[in-house]
């Protein structure tokens, strides 16, 4: 969509009163003309009845004549800018200022960790000292979601059973700090692959609202799935849900990162044939974390990859104007009010009753 508007521009919110403007015009002249072809009304005699003569000893103080059609033309002008000084108001003018930041994209992201025993293995070297699975995703994921506010954010661990850690949200902090406590085998030392990913379709068709986009992310070094429900069952979950389910393979694919130590923790290296076959299966991506910037990056991909795709119009700033026109009007008919009070009747072009003339009250 093109971007046509001007910063500084003035619209108007109901530009649907401005058509009362020709309007007023258009009543104002036909009453001036009627009024040019009909014969003047006596005020002493009524407007309603010429027929009818009102006798009363003041009479002499009325008008000799005055027409119901024919007002003073500062009058005219005066009532004619209050009134369009009202229907301006009324079409509420606005000033546009500078653009406002898109909202977020209402995307549920759902992040799938792998808490087995597996995960405390140092197969990762950072700033040249080796650090373990478990701590290298969870700085990642930390930084990640900073990068994403207003987003609703979920988090589901596994690891003998699946559990809900966070459910989706948009509070940082308590994504932040709920991360921070993730530790390996805090629900056991397997690796129940298949139940997790049920569990995220679950969670995430229950929470569906509107037109948000959702998607699934597992970080996992899978080597040996255990479970009741395969993993790619488990995919075909996904794809009937309409969820595309990327994966991350956590730790070095071969035998050769292993790190030599003396316990008895059997060193298994990512099976990336199986992860592969569960993004593939819903339409996404795997994706290899070989380092630090490799997992960053990788979040960061699908983050860009899975936008969504409405089209937004822009928004700006609107600054409200209605109260000029508004304090406009109202002081034009408070001073029309105050002059008429005080008995100026020569500037808005009254007549001048003839009993003050002969009194003198009125200077000629």
């Amino acid at each position: 969509m093109t971007d046509i508007t001007t910063s500084g521009a003035i619209e108007f919110t109901h530009p649907e009163w401005l058509w009362l403007l020709p309007l007023l015009f258009f009543i104002t002249l036909v009453l001036r003309t009627i009024g040019d072809h009909k014969e003047p009304a006596s005020l002493a005699t009524g407007y309603l009845n010429l027929r009818h003569r009102v006798l009363h000893p003041l009479i002499s103080l009325l008008p000799k004549s005055q027409s119901i059609y024919k007002t003073p033309v500062i009058q005219i002008i005066i009532y004619g800018l209050v009134v369009i000084s009202l229907i301006i108001s009324l079409a509420e003018p606005v000033r546009i200022g500078e653009r406002l930041p898109d909202p977020p994209q209402e995307r549920d992201i759902v992040f799938i960790v792998d808490t087995s025993v597996s995960m405390i293995l140092r197969d990762y070297v950072l700033d040249g000292e080796r650090i373990d699975r478990m701590t290298l995703l969870k700085g990642v994921l930390d930084r990640f979601i900073q990068q994403l506010p207003g987003e609703r954010i979920g988090i589901i661990i596994f690891g003998d059973a699946a559990y809900t850690l966070v459910p989706l949200t948009r509070d940082q902090s308590l994504l932040r700090r709920m991360i921070s406590r993730i530790q390996a085998t805090m629900v056991g030392r397997f690796n129940n692959i298949g139940d997790a990913i049920a569990l995220a379709v679950k969670q995430t068709r229950q929470q569906q609202e509107g037109e948000r986009h959702r998607v699934l992310v597992m970080l996992t070094d899978v080597d040996n799935p255990t479970g009741t429900i395969h993993p790619e069952t488990a995919a075909e979950l996904a794809l009937e849900a309409g969820l595309p389910l990327y994966t991350i393979a956590i730790g070095a694919t071969t035998v050769e990162a292993e790190e030599q130590r003396t316990t008895g923790l059997i060193y298994e290296p990512v099976d990336i044939a199986l992860l592969k076959a569960i993004s593939e299966r819903t339409g996404a991506r795997n994706y290899q974390a070989g380092d630090a910037e490799a997992l960053e990056q990788a979040i960061n991909d699908i983050a860009q990859h899975e936008t969504n795709k409405r089209e937004i119009p822009p928004r700006y700033y609107r600054e409200p104007l209605y109260f000029w026109p508004l304090l406009f009007g109202l002081a034009l008919l408070v001073l029309s009010t105050f002059f008429s009070t005080l008995g100026l009747q020569r500037l808005f072009n009254l007549p001048v009753p003839e009993a003050e003339k002969e009194t003198g009250n009125v200077s000629e």
